[in-house]
């Protein structure tokens, strides 16, 4: 479909109902259109049709951009008193059959600024599945519990493995996603890292310090404090960012002296993003793990639990030969059994 001058789309449908939508209308300007005019312009909300989304497990993804759903028609799987309520996931009973036109955007905030006469608020279905996440910082709530804004780009962060095909990747909310071709300084870094005081003399560890800048965060850092941390999500291949993880860890014995204890605090700390949902899954149904345990040759678990002789695996190492007296799983395997593939 065309988007005229990057701006909110009128209601495809008739303009006589008194339920529609309408943003706060935008200045209109002469000048040409950046490459992130329409990345800015979702972040308010514009209105498609829901073919033009891309479908997946977590939300939806226009154009390579995360996105949340609002501003439905009726139909016989929604009412009237629904078009202020923010749709997250597309399994929400309301939305998964739904079809015809809907507005979509990627700041919570910014869509209440256009749409004030509408108080856009969570549907109670999606806003459950945010419950159950359990994300530090994904919801924000007023004195009286009531939600008042889902900081969007922790939950893209989070999902970030379904969000987006490219690695490595950037990307702020507001612009478009793009491929980045140095994720790591170019020199082997001679510093702590000032978040978590590591000190890793390898390469790829240590972000960029241009791309730290860009991310509103120090110049020394490291990759997964730099993923936790950024006002942006920063998203490696899967092998670098295990590369980076594991280079912590290393670096975190030796400022303990000793391995720690098994502990859900330690793997949170240590994984990298990407496994983040499925620790958080796991917290709720087995003990703590050991992190980054060789349970063969050449075969590193990211999650192990020795006493039951069971192991979590990246999905990698496909050459390995598995030890036959540990239950080991590969991260896509029991992140599909989970329902979190």
């Amino acid at each position: 479909m065309k988007l005229i001058n990057l701006q909110p789309i009128h209601n495809r449908q008739t303009q006589k109902m008194s339920c529609i939508l309408r943003p706060i209308p935008q200045p209109s300007t002469t000048n040409k259109p950046s490459r992130n005019s329409l990345a800015n312009a979702i972040r308010s909300g514009i209105q498609l049709d829901v073919s033009d989304l891309d479908r997946l497990t977590y939300g939806w993804r226009y154009r390579g951009i995360p996105v949340f759903a609002f501003g439905l028609e009726p139909t016989s799987f929604t009412q009237a008193d629904s078009f202020g309520l923010i749709h997250v996931s597309p399994k929400c009973p309301t939305v998964s059959n739904y079809q015809g036109p809907l507005w979509v955007s990627s700041d919570f905030s910014a869509a209440q600024k256009a749409f004030p006469q509408d108080d856009l608020k969570p549907c109670p279905h999606c806003l459950r599945q945010l419950y159950s996440l359990d994300i530090a910082g994904l919801l924000y709530k007023d004195r009286f519990g009531n939600v008042t804004d889902i900081d969007w780009l922790i939950y893209a962060r989070y999902f970030a493995g379904h969000f987006f095909d490219t690695q490595p990747l950037f990307w702020r909310n507001g612009e478009r996603p793009q491929k980045v071709n140095s994720l790591f300084s170019a020199d082997i870094p001679k510093y702590a890292c000032s978040i978590c005081q590591c000190q890793v003399k390898a390469s790829n560890w240590a972000l960029n310090p241009e791309l730290a800048v860009r991310s509103e965060l120090p110049r020394e850092i490291c990759l997964l404090c730099a993923e936790r941390r950024a006002r942006a999500v920063i998203m490696a291949s899967p092998q670098a960012a295990l590369r980076a993880a594991t280079l912590r860890y290393e670096s975190l014995i030796k400022q303990l002296g000793s391995e720690p204890q098994a502990s859900w605090a330690i793997a949170e700390q240590v994984v990298p993003a990407a496994w983040l949902p499925l620790v958080q899954k796991l917290k709720t149904l087995m003990g703590p793990p050991k992190v980054f345990q060789l349970i063969a040759p050449q075969v590193l678990a990211v999650l192990c639990w020795p006493s039951m002789k069971r192991a979590i695996i990246a999905d990698t190492p496909k050459e390995a030969i598995l030890p036959s007296n540990y239950s080991v799983w590969r991260k896509i395997e029991i992140e599909q059994e989970l329902g979190l593939g």
